[in-house]
């Protein structure tokens, strides 16, 4: 077959630059690769990460007195102009959930009802042994009977040393138990629901963040990922004084327990179930910061990206040991409204 000229000429410099671009395809194979191989979780939190936490959590609220007036709420909402997915609130032992007061503030569907659900003057082995059995029944009947998700968080705080339930090695804590006995408890009640169709029920495993001495070991009660669907963290900036130390950053008090959290659980998402910062400029039980700023505060803990796997903020909203509402300062406010 004849050649002509510019074919014959085409070959020859075709083949010398397939070289230099095979050699380059050989460097990149392993990148390549691994590119392939990455894990969609990791990549999908790195997406995630480089967002600010406002940009990509659900906002929601306790505020004082809502439960008896749900109004109180959209309140909130007006005051920070900005609409709640999640509403929190409280119930105590006896109390038979979900119902009438869930499907107000869940507002056909709109919204997320998160409950603290204080397991009252019970020791673990009463809720492993069936006496508590009947009750368990009654909370079952309600929720089979409930259009919508609710997430629960029984035991809340369990790890914190002021609490009458929290587990520890000896069992000694007059409404608590063992760590054994504090998992098997926590077992136990989500396969009651379970096992009776009311899958409805979200578990949240709640602890606080405090992680001194005294305080329970998460890793030492956690009863298992297929017991847990949301992690749980509580955590206040108390501000400076001699019982709670220094201010401390949104940052700085969430990093080591969620650290801890997330290494139990690989894919569960992380609510901040109870957050506030108290108001440095007041004398409301810690002595008057004039160098901390609540209001720069609430900025920094809008706009990290630390914290890949957070997927609900939840303000406490009410004036108690500290006034933890936002509207303590008109510079808080503003910083609350203009960062979300």
């Amino acid at each position: 077959m004849l050649v002509s000229p510019r074919t014959s000429t085409a070959g020859p410099a075709t083949h010398r630059l397939r070289v230099p671009v095979l050699t380059l395809l050989l460097m990149l194979l392993p990148s390549l690769l691994a590119l392939s191989t990455a894990s969609p979780t990791a990549a999908a939190e790195e997406r995630v990460a480089k967002r600010a936490l406002a940009h990509r959590v659900e906002l929601g609220a306790w505020v004082e007195g809502m439960t008896a007036e749900p109004s109180r709420l959209v309140d909130f909402e007006q005051l920070v102009r900005h609409r709640t997915g999640i509403a929190s609130y409280y119930w105590g032992y006896g109390d038979v959930f979900p119902g009438e007061t869930e499907l107000a503030f869940a507002d056909g569907g709109r919204r997320e009802v998160l409950l603290s659900w204080d397991m009252g003057p019970t020791r673990f082995t009463d809720w492993t042994d069936g006496s508590e059995d009947a009750y368990l029944d009654q909370l079952v009947e309600a929720a089979l009977a409930y259009p919508y998700d609710v997430h629960v968080r029984p035991w809340p705080e369990m790890n914190g040393d002021w609490v009458s339930f929290q587990p520890t090695r000896t069992g000694d804590r007059v409404h608590g138990g063992t760590y054994r006995e504090f998992k098997l408890a926590w077992r136990y009640v989500v396969r009651y629901f379970r096992d009776r169709g009311a899958d409805n029920v979200k578990w949240v495993f709640n602890p606080t963040v405090d992680v001194y001495a005294e305080t329970t070991t998460v890793a030492d009660i956690w009863p298992g990922r297929r017991y847990v669907d949301v992690l749980g963290l509580d955590g206040f900036n108390w501000g400076r004084d001699s019982s709670w130390g220094r201010w401390k950053s949104f940052e700085r008090i969430m990093a080591p327990q969620y650290r801890r959290l997330t290494a139990l659980h690989p894919t569960a998402p992380v609510w901040v179930c109870e957050v506030a910062s108290k108001e440095p400029k007041v004398d409301d039980g810690a002595p008057v910061d004039r160098d901390s700023s609540k209001a720069r505060w609430i900025k920094q803990a809008l706009s990290t990206t630390r914290f890949p796997r957070m997927t609900a903020l939840i303000w406490f909203q009410e004036e108690r040991e500290r006034d933890w509402r936002v509207e303590s300062s008109r510079a808080s406010l503003r910083a609350f409204r203009r960062h979300l």
